[in-house]
C-alpha cells in the first residue's frame, strides 16, 4: 500500500521520490551516443526482477544529464538520449513483468556524469537488507 502512495504523490507533480531505505543494486553502463544495454545487464535484470518479486517498495531508475553542454542542441540531445535508456531498462523490466513500481529520475545538476542508470531498490520495510544481485564477478 506505501508503494502505491509513494508512486501517487510521485505522480501529482510537485512531489519528491523520497528513498529512505535505499539500496543501491547496480548501475548499467552504456556506450558513448546508444541507448542499449549489454546482455549481461539483461541477465543482471532477470536475476533482479526473481529475487524482488516478494519484497515491499519500489525501484528507482535514475540517471545523470552533464548540464555544462556547449549548446542548448547538445543538452537536449542528451536529455534525450538518458530518457531513452531509462525506457530501455523500463521496457525490459515490464517484458519481465516485475511487479513492484518504477520510479524515474534524471538528474540535470551533477557533476559525476558515467553514462549509467543506475538502479536503487527503495525499501517501504524498515532496515531492510539490500537485495542481492547475482553477478559473474561473485
Amino acid at each position: 500500500m506505501k508503494s502505491l502512495a509513494a508512486v501517487l504523490m510521485f505522480l501529482s507533480g510537485s512531489a519528491f521520490a523520497q528513498c529512505d531505505n535505499a539500496s543501491h543494486v547496480f548501475d548499467i553502463p552504456y556506450a558513448k551516443n546508444s541507448s542499449y544495454f549489454a546482455g549481461q545487464y539483461a541477465s543482471q535484470l532477470d536475476s533482479f526482477s526473481k529475487s524482488s518479486s516478494s519484497n515491499q517498495g519500489y525501484l528507482l531508475l535514475e540517471f545523470k544529464v552533464d548540464p555544462k553542454q556547449l549548446t542548448a542542441e547538445a543538452q537536449q540531445y542528451n536529455k534525450w538520449l538518458a530518457e531513452r535508456r531509462i525506457e530501455r531498462v523500463k521496457s525490459y523490466l515490464n517484458k519481465t513483468e516485475y511487479s513492484a513500481p518504477v520510479i524515474t529520475r534524471i538528474l540535470t545538476a551533477s557533476n559525476n556524469v558515467d553514462r549509467s542508470v543506475s538502479i536503487t531498490w527503495c525499501s517501504d520495510e524498515p532496515e531492510q537488507s539490500a537485495i542481492q544481485v547475482a553477478s559473474k564477478d561473485d
